[in-house]
């Protein structure tokens, strides 16, 4: 947390605070000798403080914002509300205003960012999520209620359409900015590498990670691989590819013909028999496997064998395991990302 500088009056207080206790029995070299060495203390435990906020590794959150802003394109990614549309039933002429607010069972507020005057039937608006984050996205189907009546509507739903409720992004956690500053250290642009590429996609709010490749798709061509790892649906659909692609048009070299792709899921399932087998030891297991997929299966990366049976082997309980499948390593092509498709415990 931020170090905060005691005042003149405070420290003084402090100071006298000490001189009048017990330690006035004692004689004033003594006395002296304590209060300053308290105070030389404080001093150096400030000294420390400032030593950590000068490298973003170990910065604080203000800090760390700060050198974001100054290193950065795009500093600490901002929180995202979702939007959608949803239909309603009203007579002819009735008026749904901007900012109406929209109600579902558990709670979440939405309001209409789209005004409209309705016609006889059928109708439909735009709405976006009253506050920020992941929560506002929801699917197709949903029932929202005005939270007060509106003259003209029939009925008291308004339904969400196809697609659903999409774009709502978290506020970009302390751990996701301080790891795009500290590879602003560690990756220095070049002016169109395959490095710049995956720079300017996790500039985007929801991009969790991306990768480069060139001459995927023939000579001339830069394919980049993004995924949303916070999404409810961490592959990204037609338009968050098309806003990535459109951050990049204006960055990239002019000669490159660049194709943003959502990665190819390859999920792998486990066939594995425990000892001992139970329920804690198999939600062990899975928690294991799971942050071996998050750790080591990066796009085109193949899953060694070996490193699968120590994931296994490190879960809390276990004491031995047969693995049926796989029984090597699993290969993936360029273009494809291993995922964790369960277990089936023999």
């Amino acid at each position: 947390m931020p170090f905060e500088t005691p005042s003149l009056p405070v420290l003084i207080k402090r100071t006298q605070s000490d001189l009048a206790g017990d330690s006035l029995r004692q004689s004033d070299a003594q006395v002296l000798a304590r209060t300053l060495s308290g105070a030389a203390y404080g001093l150096y435990g400030y000294l420390d403080w400032i030593a950590e906020q000068i490298l973003p590794d170990k910065a604080d959150e203000s800090t760390l914002e700060r050198i974001a802003a100054l290193r950065l394109n795009q500093p600490r990614k901002p929180a995202q509300a979702a939007t959608g549309t949803v239909s309603f039933t009203a007579t002819a002429g009735a008026v749904l205003d901007a900012d109406t607010l929209l109600q579902t069972n558990d709670g979440r507020t939405y309001k209409v960012i789209k005004a409209r005057t309705t016609t006889n039937g059928s109708n439909s608006t735009t709405i976006a999520a009253l506050d920020a984050g992941s929560l506002g996205n929801a699917d197709a189907g949903l029932t929202l209620t005005p939270v007060q009546p509106i003259a003209g509507i029939v009925g008291t739903s308004f339904v969400v359409t196809e697609p659903g409720l999409s774009g709502g992004v978290a506020l970009e956690s302390l751990e996701s900015l301080r790891s795009r500053v500290i590879r602003s250290y560690r990756v220095i642009p070049h002016g169109g590498a395959a490095s710049d590429y995956e720079t300017w996609a996790l500039e985007l709010p929801g991009v969790t990670r991306a990768w480069c490749r060139g001459g995927l798709l023939g000579p001339g061509t830069v394919s980049l691989y993004i995924m949303r790892d916070d999404d409810p649906q961490p592959v990204p659909n037609a338009e968050q590819l098309a806003e990535v692609q459109a951050h990049i048009e204006p960055l990239r070299p002019v000669t490159a013909e660049v194709h943003v792709l959502p990665p190819v899921q390859v999920p792998v399932t486990y066939n594995l028999k425990l000892t001992p087998d139970t329920s804690a030891v198999r939600a062990a297991v899975e928690t294991q496997l799971r942050d071996l997929h998050n750790r080591e299966a990066d796009l085109g990366q193949n899953l060694l064998i070996s490193h699968i049976r120590e994931a296994i082997s490190s879960a809390a309980g276990e004491t031995d395991h047969v693995l049926n499948s796989p029984t090597g390593n699993v290969a993936a092509d360029d273009s494809e990302l291993l995922t964790f498709g369960g277990c089936v415990w023999a």
